[in-house]
């Protein structure tokens, strides 16, 4: 193969990474303002999960409001709003599954995203092995009911 051609290549494999990290970072962006809507704008902090895995897609989010943990039933009274901004949620996920799988690259099995509403810094960090499965014998809202304890205490 000639050196043009190589370089072809690597710029065409740079150019799908540069497109894939932005569909990524779109869908990861559309998390948070789903997030901050619900919220009303009034979030110091949203803490966001996802759960990815095999069949199964989970959803979920407190915020952190005038230096209190505010969980969704804090939020909003009005259960059908709630389950809207969950399955508003999972379609996000589901996007974010659909975005690695089209570029070929590993689909996070967990998301957990922490965003400062004042700063506009976002931290998330991110799990490919098998978290919430048969095999785990974990449900997500187990692993999200604990991050929220964590958070509290």
């Amino acid at each position: 193969m000639e050196v043009r051609e190589k370089m072809s290549l690597v710029s065409k494999e740079d150019a799908m990474d540069r497109e894939f990290e932005d569909e990524f970072m779109d869908a990861q962006s559309q998390i948070i303002s789903l997030c901050v809507e619900f919220a009303g704008n009034r979030a110091d902090k949203v803490y966001a999960y996802g759960s990815i895995e095999e069949s199964s897609i989970s959803f979920n989010a407190f915020f952190k409001i005038d230096g209190q943990i505010k969980t969704t039933n804090n939020i909003a009274a009005d259960t059908d709003s709630i389950w809207d901004f969950l399955d508003l949620g999972e379609s996000d996920l589901e996007k974010i599954k659909q975005i690695c799988i089209h570029y070929g690259k590993p689909v996070p099995t967990e998301l957990k995203m922490i965003y400062d509403c004042k700063s506009g810094k976002i931290d998330t960090k991110y799990k490919y092995e098998s978290i919430c499965s048969a095999k785990t014998g974990t449900d997500s809202s187990e692993i999200f009911m604990k991050w929220l304890d964590e958070v509290l205490h």
